[in-house]
């Protein structure tokens, strides 16, 4: 009885690359640079930083409240949640809302 070899071709298995996510918001405790003659207002510390756009959130000193924050003017918006500042900013990064 003879054996009979047979070769196969294998085709290489395509692998996924795993997908990292980025945070785009950063917890912080100290603001970087703010533009020149802009202050953080009184009674806000930082909470979170976006550095594509140069805005923060901060949250007030008494947590009852948080304000979106223009690092480069010093523009705010005053918002009810951090959920809130959140869409507020993704507005503001699509263009649909402005501190106006």
């Amino acid at each position: 009885m003879e054996t009979e070899l047979i070769e196969t071709a294998t085709t290489p298995v395509a692998t996924k690359k795993k997908l990292v996510r980025v945070k785009p918001y950063t917890r912080i405790e100290n603001l970087p640079a703010l533009g020149e003659g802009v202050e953080i207002p009184g009674g806000y510390v930082p909470a979170y930083f976006r550095k594509r756009k140069m805005l923060a959130v901060l949250r007030s000193t008494d947590r009852t409240h948080y304000l979106v924050f223009d690092m480069n003017t010093g523009d705010q918006l005053r918002v009810a949640t951090c959920s809130e500042a959140s869409a507020t900013m993704s507005e503001i990064r699509r263009g649909l809302k402005s501190f106006a």
